[in-house]
């Protein structure tokens, strides 16, 4: 029975490799995943700039608070994003 229990060792080792890597490409598609999400929110927010931002200056060449907070939540967004990339390349 060596030839078996050879056997059932190294099927046992193959399952749990085959476990942990999928585990791990798991684990970065959901970071990828986070990632696009936000970066998805982040060009809503930058689309939503944009169109604020002409109107306001076609009706009064103003740049008030709202025009802050949605350059903050953009930067948010941004630090958000490249905290993610950091993790996947650190995987």
């Amino acid at each position: 029975m060596p030839l078996f229990d050879d056997f059932t060792k190294k099927a046992a080792k193959f399952t749990e490799e085959a476990i942990d890597k999928t585990q791990e490409l798991a684990g970065t598609a959901k970071l990828k995943l986070k990632m696009k999400n936000l970066e998805s929110d982040r060009d809503d927010v930058f689309r939503e700039l944009g169109k604020y931002y002409y109107q306001q200056i076609h009706d009064s060449g103003v740049i008030d608070d709202e025009v802050m907070e949605m350059y903050r939540h953009i930067g948010e967004y941004n630090d958000k994003i490249e905290e993610l990339k950091r993790q996947l390349n650190e995987s």
